[in-house]
This record gives structure tokens, C-alpha cells and sequence, in this order.
């Protein structure tokens, strides 16, 4: 009887692994493209810009300590504004392209609590200021794209005529 016993309570403890791994298995943060309800975006300007450029980091950080998602591409549809950040004095005459048309380097990046990931809007620093925003609309670099109206760093002009937008890389 006491052989029976082990045997069954090894076949616990393997049956007992099992549902152990099955969740983590399912859990693949790369399964889940990120949405508006799993991120809070700021934007801030970025004091490491290369030299000739100005640069805004668009950071997308976890809105709550169970956030397990991905994020890849670009932020796409994304306009300047003024106001509330719809049509209020649009700054649509700047034209935004991607940093790699090719998307060579979209990646996927899972967005964690203390694991956030951004993307970085560039100018000519030299060019002259044509638009000064208090918002920026685009759609996350998601599956699902989710539009977000996030607010401007006040008073940060944005420079000539277009501005490039870079690929979502970890922060």
C-alpha cells in the first residue's frame, strides 16, 4: 500500500507541473497586442538628440501592474493640434514619415510594468519653427492601433516642413 501511495502522489506533483507550466506557456507577452486600456503615453523632449536633429520621445509605460503586451511598427495617423487635440488648429501641414520606410527594424517589444518602450518623433534643429502643438493624435504601433490624443510638451515648437517618426524600441 505505501508503494500505491507514492506513485499516486508522484503523479500529483507531474500532474501539479503540468498546470503549473500551462499558464506561463499562454502567457507569451508576444501574444497580446497592446491596446489603449494596457498603456498611459506621455511625451517628453529628448535632451540625447543626435547632432542636426531635435527629438520628442513618445513613451509608452504599463497602466497597470498586470500589463503583458507588444507593441510593433510605428505610431501611425499621427497630427499635431491645438486645443483639446481635435482639429483645433491643426498642424496639418507637417508631413510625418517613417524613420524606415523598409520596417526592416520592426521588432516586437512587450511592455511590462518597469519595462516600458518608446518612439521618438525627429526635426531638423535648424529648421525654422512652423507649428507649436499642445497635442499629438496617433495610433499605437498595435495590432489593434488604438488612437491616443496625448499632450505636447508646452511651448516645444515642432521645425520645418516634416518630422520622421522611429520604430517602438524598448525604453
Amino acid at each position: 500500500m505505501n508503494i500505491k501511495f507514492k506513485a499516486v502522489a508522484g503523479l500529483a506533483v507531474a500532474t501539479a507541473g503540468v498546470v503549473l507550466l500551462a499558464p506561463a506557456a499562454s502567457a507569451n507577452p508576444s501574444d497580446k497586442p497592446c491596446d489603449i486600456s494596457d498603456l498611459t503615453v506621455t511625451v517628453t523632449p529628448d535632451p540625447t538628440s543626435a547632432a542636426g536633429q531635435q527629438a520628442y520621445v513618445i513613451h509608452y509605460a504599463a497602466a497597470g501592474e498586470h500589463t503583458n503586451c507588444k507593441l510593433q511598427g510605428i505610431p501611425t495617423v499621427v497630427t499635431f493640434t491645438k486645443g483639446s487635440g481635435h482639429s483645433e488648429g491643426d498642424g496639418s501641414g507637417i508631413v510625418v514619415v517613417p524613420d524606415d520606410p523598409s520596417g526592416d527594424s520592426y521588432i516586437p517589444v512587450n511592455v511590462q510594468p518597469g519595462k516600458p518602450a518608446e518612439s521618438r518623433i525627429l526635426m531638423a534643429s535648424q529648421a525654422p519653427v512652423t507649428f507649436v502643438p499642445s497635442a499629438v493624435n496617433l495610433n499605437l504601433p498595435s495590432a489593434h492601433g488604438d488612437t491616443v490624443t496625448v499632450g505636447w510638451p508646452t511651448g516645444a515648437p515642432l521645425k520645418g516642413d516634416s518630422v520622421e517618426v522611429t520604430a517602438v524600441s524598448p525604453a
